[in-house]
């Protein structure tokens, strides 16, 4: 490939070296994206316009500082190991500079709403043309099509707009209040991982000779992707979810101890009698009442009641401690302190230090996942506006154009087509990675077996409430795209089975608690020997070493100890729980990012490697915030229900209708301000002393909110959202699952799935949240009938005969 050296070399070193990168926005999402590539090794300019990224004025900021737009900690954090540019795009003049950028560069990563696109010459289709070797990647609210197209949203909205924050906190006992937004922004960090992903998957394309296409990221439909089996209620039985009500199964508590909280979910029943034992074996356990994990959810009232006393005598770390040492998924929830300070955290080297001025050094996360290369973990400090320029833009350059020179550009129909995917994954974080891989084109082979069903193919809901492994939404939803293989990997024989799809296999992945697979004999030294070029990926809770090395997770424990379930929650009210795992497909998709960066990297050395990731370090790359704050400000976050540091009005509001209708409205700018006043029909509302200023609706945020909710309660929540979108006034609805199901903008984009699958007919799934040259990608297949696919693969791949196939059956190793 030919580059130029057009603003000289940035680092050496790194899974990503020699890939350059243009980014271009405000605030998180395009940052995040770029900033995991930059992590790794690739050269990302970061282009400003003259008033600096927004994320500059956000803070964190010492006690005493007026804000700087240097010692942002949020902004030090996202773009550390890039260089900064500062152009004007939306002068002509200015433009060639851009141009000249993104003629050396392989991928452009920007969040410019779709709007504001022209302006700066931003729109997919005439960059294509312009530059047909560049991969570019825009992130918007809603997407560049459909109804809601030209629709503003702030993370708020758009975690209402996806469902997301209509289900939390997850069994409430609060119906008074509103749906709740997690801490930090969540719907910008998963445009920026979605991005990533994406992004990854066409420059790997692109490096096997496959000709790029442009990628659009919705937001909306990244957080919709996320919402574990609760758009199936509503498609596989009509049932409508919410925060409120009860868990499907328990225990599962978020309760306080002596010195703060602890939680505990025991989704299969050995956990729950070792957690019968762990508590001394009461005779209340034993009531008909908590007779399984389905009646214990039914009857949590009376359950929460016995385990809240057994919680409140105990800390914190020790009923985490203990309760694992017994195999049972407890956590105990962590503030930024406990963060900083965590054996296993600082075990593995986790956090990264960069120099904050007048504090000294400050921890920030690290990289998400370890490979086994180069890691590259060499710091460079996020750039001050326009510290580059003469560097990067300096005149007598010379610039050549980054197109392959001796690969001639061919057609594939997906990025990922040709890699092969061997899934020993089980639950819903690797199930999540590899679906990421099959909407990609890979071909995945889920390994599963008769004697351990995977636990979403065991639980609600089914179809039409008819129980049955093939009949459950949520196994449907998060598998689809896939082709489903059964092996008893006990049996010597259906090991050996395993062996041999190794062989055939570009990636492994497996998601058992550390050091499990080895024990199984699928350790990556085994494997190795049999595909030399092999990559594997271990996805476990914690890691494949430390003190919690063996401990279980699952996406809730994980949520509790990196943080979010102490930074969420109503204004002066305890932690509360989110409420999905959201850590699970969290970790999925930092996992598919992982295997994108290890397939680049063999495509451009020959070389495979073995990844170690830990879901409770990708939790902590999303609250790196929160923890910014409490190294800062010596303090730690405030839960502050749905209102944000620097926007206000920024809240979720009751409307006409049943008793759970909401609209969420947030407001970024005194503009905004304005008009939102202007919609409300008080004008003079803007002028009042109490809200005329940012500080001053902060001071007066209560009265603020109160005189909103007057006026939204009276009026329908699609009347409130539409009169302020054609105002500029960013709101949306708080959107339940049947509400996303049945959804005008989600449908036309063809974001919503309806497959043939041979047990459950036609039901409604969600699909792929991103398109590729302008038009969206299709599902390719429902999810597999379980073994559905053994004998196709085991005959056509492997090879084996069918009186093989019929003797490895009848003697159990294909069970």
């Amino acid at each position: 490939m030919s580059k130029s050296n057009f603003g000289g070399a940035f680092r050496a070193g790194g899974i990503l070296q020699g890939l350059r990168v243009v980014e271009c926005g405000e605030g998180i999402s395009a940052a995040f994206a770029s900033k995991l590539m930059a992590d790794l090794g690739a050269d990302v300019i970061k282009v400003e316009e003259p008033s600096g990224d927004i994320i500059r004025r956000r803070g964190p900021f010492a006690p005493g500082d007026e804000p700087d737009p240097e010692k942002s900690g949020l902004f030090l954090y996202l773009n550390a190991n890039k260089r900064g540019v500062s152009i004007d795009l939306t002068d002509p003049n200015s433009r060639a500079e851009f141009d000249r950028l993104l003629s050396s560069a392989e991928i452009l990563i920007h969040n410019f709403h779709p709007s504001a696109r022209p302006l700066r010459g931003l729109e997919s289709d005439a960059l294509s043309k312009k530059f047909p070797s560049l991969i570019t990647v825009g992130i918007a609210p809603f997407g560049d099509s459909g109804p809601y197209k030209g629709w503003k949203g702030y993370a708020l909205n758009i975690e209402n707009a996806g469902g997301m924050a209509f289900l939390a906190p997850g069994a409430s006992e609060y119906p008074e209040q509103s749906p709740l937004r997690a801490f930090g922004d969540q719907a910008d960090y998963q445009g920026g991982l979605h991005a990533c992903f994406a992004a990854l998957a066409m420059y790997l394309c692109r490096l096997g000779g496959g000709a790029p296409s442009s990628i659009e990221i919705s937001e909306q439909e990244c957080i919709a992707a996320m919402l574990e089996m609760n758009l199936m209620h509503y498609t596989y039985a009509g049932r409508e979810t919410s925060r409120l009500g009860k868990r499907v199964i328990g225990p599962w508590l978020l309760s306080e101890c002596r010195d703060g909280h602890a939680f505990v979910a025991c989704a299969e029943e050995p956990q729950w009698q070792r957690l019968v034992e762990l508590m001394g074996d009461p005779e209340w356990a034993h009531e008909e009442l908590f007779k399984d994990r389905l009646a214990r959810g039914i009857n949590s009232d009376a359950l929460n009641l016995f385990m809240r006393e057994w919680f409140s005598s105990k800390n914190k770390d020790e009923v985490f401690h203990a309760g694992q040492a017994k195999r049972i998924p407890f956590a105990k929830v962590n503030t930024m302190k406990d963060i900083r300070d965590d054996a296993q955290l600082n075990y593995r080297n986790y956090f990264v230090e960069l120099d904050y001025p007048g504090r000294g050094r400050i921890r920030m996360p690290g990289a998400p996942s370890r490979y086994g290369v180069d890691n590259s973990s060499a710091r460079t400090a996020a750039p001050k506006i326009g510290q580059h320029n003469d560097e990067v833009l300096g005149k007598g350059t010379k610039v050549a154009t980054a197109v392959p020179s001796s690969t001639k550009l061919s057609s594939k129909s997906l990025p990922l087509e040709g890699v092969r995917i061997l899934d020993f994954t089980w639950a819903w974080a690797g199930p999540f990675a590899t679906l990421q891989m099959a909407h990609m084109g890979a071909e995945v082979l889920r390994i599963e077996s008769e004697k351990r069903v995977c636990i979403t193919r065991a639980i609600p809901p089914f179809a039409d409430d008819v129980p049955g492994p093939n009949r459950a939404g949520y196994f449907n939803q998060y598998n689809q795209g896939k082709r489903s293989i059964t092996l008893n990997l006990a049996d010597p024989a259906g090991l050996q089975v395993a062996y041999d799809l190794v062989a055939h296999c570009d990636v492994v992945i497996e998601n058992f608690a550390g050091g499990i697979a080895s024990k199984m004999g699928l350790g990556y030294e085994k494997l190795l020997k049999l595909r030399p070029d092999l990559i594997m990926l271990s996805m476990s809770g914690y890691g494949q070493d430390g003190p919690y090395r063996g401990y279980l997770g699952y996406g809730p424990p994980a949520a509790a100890l990196s943080g979010f379930f102490f930074t969420t929650g109503y204004e002066g009210m305890p932690p509360m729980e989110l409420g999905t795992s959201y850590m699970d497909p969290n970790a999925g998709i930092f996992g598919a990012i992982a295997v994108m960066n290890a397939l680049i990297y063999r495509k451009k050395t020959g070389h495979g490697q073995y990844i170690d990731q830990s879901q409770l370090e990708t939790a902590v790359q999303l609250i790196a915030e929160g923890l910014l704050q409490y190294q800062i400000t010596g303090k730690e976050p405030e839960r502050v229900g749905n209102h944000h540091s620097t926007m206000s009005p920024h809240n979720t509001y009751k409307t006409a209708g049943d008793a759970d209708k909401w609209v969420s409205i947030a407001v970024g700018t005194e503009a905004e301000w304005l008009a939102l006043c202007t919609v409300m029909g008080s004008p003079g509302l803007a002028q009042d002393p109490r809200f005329s200023t940012l500080l001053a609706r902060k001071q007066n945020e209560d009265e603020l909110d109160r005189v909103i909710s007057e006026w939204s309660r009276i009026r329908d929540r699609w009347e409130v959202t539409e009169a302020l979108q054609r105002a500029g006034v960013a709101a949306f609805p708080s959107m339940s699952n049947k509400d996303l199901a049945t959804n005008e903008h989600l449908r036309e984009r063809g974001y919503l799935v309806r497959l043939e699958h041979p047990e459950v007919g036609l039901r409604t799934h969600v699909g792929i949240p991103w398109t590729l040259g302008g038009k969206p990608c299709t599902v390719a297949s429902p999810a597999p009938v379980r073994g559905a696919d053994t004998d196709a693969v085991l005959s056509k791949l492997l090879g084996y005969s069918a009186e093989k196939i019929d003797q490895l059956r009848k003697a159990g190793a294909l069970s």
